[in-house]
């Protein structure tokens, strides 16, 4: 690894990775208030056939594997995890990572914002054929909330539904506690999806989902078999059921360097990501051999314990955030490829915030502090995400460039579970974390840093009145413009307060065989979304 030396503190070097545009954006944000059944979907009543020519078996190979299986219990991630292709929610993503309907054909809310009314799909059933009712949603909504189930990310993501009415067997309301723009993306599939209520005991043994595959098998680390939902409700535009794969086979291979090698030797059809070192000799080598999909996934960033620690005292959190060096980190870790972003949204999304400014790097500056504040030799605990390159490599960035400017920095790198568990206890004084795309910006801006949110709690742990005000006022506020405004305002106390220090943009490369047709990753890295992904794709027979 390059040492921590660049001084080149410029903020707008990046490499260009697919954006959403503006015009999609305001279309997705009138439409997401009131859906409406898109088409491609079958008719309630009628029986779908299924597309003779396309199946075959997907072989996919992920950086990454699920902690568990139960979906409520454990995050499902739906760019890597094959277990994710389990599951569907009320709403769904299109391949611009709109939100557009799911298993609910529409929504509405009322004036105020304060209730919200998904009227369901009819005959959209559990893989183990029982149909998706109002009463089932109520069920696992109350689940997820459930603190001795649902995880911090799920809960916090339904935690402003207070109360779920089933009005009819297809209908149901959600009463909120504050007025909600954003309740549609909340009960995206990723993450509040729906199991079947009768199977949440053996949930974590043989989940059942409402997915395009349904459960087979999995052993950690080692294999996912998934195969076809004959009974799944989406058709494709010419009235051909959908999935068209027969089976997937997922082999996640945490080395870089052996998932790509699987994949040019035939061992699997598909990968989620090919290591920043490779992207471009790959591309120069085999880009006429493989397909190639460059995709914005989310960023990366360094979380402040607010709980207990060094970094309670603000001029640490300064010295710190002064220490570190974004360039360094953009040509050692990333490759030159993404941004150096102090933000969550990427340049050219229209959540973007023009207007952020956040410390720049100045070691000097940061050794000062620590002088005044009587801090050398400060002794500080980093803890990283070890099944991702990304994240360990800029931890391993962040504790040489800390150590250079005075602290006494020890890095733990640290598989899913215990990661998660010295998150969630509070052992450490700075964490190497992550957002994956936010499908709303109350999905990052709220349940990130908001002193009532659980998963905040389990971050920094940072409480602002304040900021808590700017993100409820726009959670209640239709003009996007005004949202932005709002956000721009709480983004700049998060950058004097510094809970969260954001150091880059994280885009994923993925790559498969020329025989995988008809898949697309959404722009956002999901391998599952309305119309597409692996729901459409198949293999080519040779």
């Amino acid at each position: 690894m390059q040492p921590a030396c660049a001084k080149d503190t410029t903020m707008d070097r990046h490499t260009e990775t697919p954006d959403i545009s503006r015009r999609t954006f305001l279309t997705a944000t009138s439409a997401v208030l009131v859906g409406a059944t898109l088409g491609g979907l079958a008719p309630h009543g009628t029986a779908a056939q299924r597309h003779p020519p396309r199946g075959g078996i997907l072989q996919l190979g992920t950086r990454v594997d699920a902690a568990g299986l139960d979906s409520h219990r454990h995050n499902q991630l739906h760019t890597s995890h094959p277990t994710a292709a389990m599951y569907t929610g009320l709403t769904d993503i299109d391949q611009q990572s709109n939100i557009v309907p799911g298993i609910a054909e529409s929504w509405e809310p009322n004036q105020d914002l304060t209730a919200w009314v998904f009227r369901l799909r009819k005959g959209v059933l559990f893989h183990n054929g029982r149909e998706v009712d109002a009463e089932a949603v109520k069920l696992n909504i109350l689940r997820i909330k459930d603190p001795a189930i649902g995880m911090e990310w799920h809960r916090s993501a339904v935690e402003n539904i207070d109360t779920v009415e089933v009005l009819d067997q297809y209908t149901v309301r959600f009463n909120v506690r504050v007025p909600d723009v954003a309740l549609p993306a909340n009960v995206m599939h990723y993450p509040t999806n729906l199991q079947a209520p009768e199977a949440f005991a053996t949930a974590s043994e043989h989940p059942i989902g409402t997915g395009p595959f349904k459960f087979v098998s999995w052993t950690r680390w080692n294999e996912t078999r998934l195969v076809r939902f004959e009974n799944y409700w989406e058709t494709d535009a010419e009235g051909h059921n959908l999935p068209y794969l027969d089976e997937i086979i997922g082999k996640p291979k945490r080395e870089d360097s052996v998932r790509l090698t699987a994949l040019r030797t035939g061992q699997v059809h598909l990968i989620d990501a090919i290591a920043y070192a490779d992207v471009e000799r790959f591309k120069k080598s085999s880009e006429d051999k493989y397909h190639l999909w460059p995709t914005h996934f989310g960023g990366i960033a360094i979380v402040f314990n607010f709980r207990r620690g060094p970094f309670q005292d603000k001029r640490l959190r300064t010295a710190a955030a002064h220490a570190i060096d974004r360039q360094a980190i953009h040509n050692s870790v990333f490759y030159g490829q993404g941004d150096m972003l102090d933000q969550p949204y990427p340049r050219g999304n229209p959540w973007h915030l023009e207007e952020s400014r956040s410390l720049e790097y100045d070691p000097d500056k940061a050794k000062a502090l620590l002088k005044e504040a009587r801090a050398v030799g400060t002794a500080i605990k980093i803890i990283s995400f070890a099944p991702v390159a990304f994240n360990a490599e800029s931890g391993q960035m962040v504790q040489e460039m800390w150590n250079s400017v005075g602290f006494k920095v020890t890095l733990d790198s640290l598989d899913t579970i215990p990661y998660l568990n010295a998150r969630k206890q509070g052992d450490f004084d700075g964490a190497i974390g992550g957002n994956t795309y936010r499908f709303d910006p109350d999905g990052f801006f709220e349940r990130n840093f908001h002193s009532k949110s659980e998963y905040a709690q389990v971050l920094s742990g940072w409480q602002n009145a304040r900021y808590d005000q700017l993100v409820e006022e726009a959670k209640r506020t239709l003009d996007p413009a005004r949202r932005k405004e709002l956000y721009t305002a709480a983004w700049t106390i998060v950058n004097d307060e510094l809970p969260h220090f954001h150091l880059h943009e994280v885009t994923m490369t993925s790559a498969a065989v020329k025989a995988l047709r008809g898949y697309q990753p959404g722009v956002t890295g999901a391998f599952t979304y309305r119309g597409g992904g692996i729901r459409t794709a198949y293999m080519a027979l040779t």
